[in-house]
């Protein structure tokens, strides 16, 4: 097994949402993580994914079928790696972890 299929069966969630602090803009949206001290700036894909986690602890197959939901399309072999790639984004930066 690879790492990314590793990876793609580990159930996340965000440890602790209440510790982040937000602030929206029209394209993007500024996460402040007040147990790590770090600001990370989101694209609009990237906060609904967030969005997502923040919702309960889900694998990469359940935020893949909740997009879907959303856009009303079957996902992309494209889009399917930038959720994979935002996903272990969030992995490293400490704002989901594995349940």
């Amino acid at each position: 097994m690879k790492l990314s299929d590793q990876i793609k069966n580990i159930t996340f969630n965000v440890p602790d949402g209440n510790n982040f602090l937000w602030s929206e803009w029209e394209d993007a949206s500024v996460v402040y993580d007040k147990r790590s001290g770090h600001t990370q700036v989101l694209n609009e894909f990237a906060r609904e994914i967030l969005a997502l986690f923040e919702d309960g602890p889900k694998k990469f197959d359940d935020i893949c079928f909740e997009l879907e939901e959303i856009m009303g399309n079957d996902l992309d072999d494209e889009s399917l790696a930038l959720i994979f790639q935002t996903i272990n984004g969030f992995d490293s930066m400490g704002l989901i972890e594995p349940v």
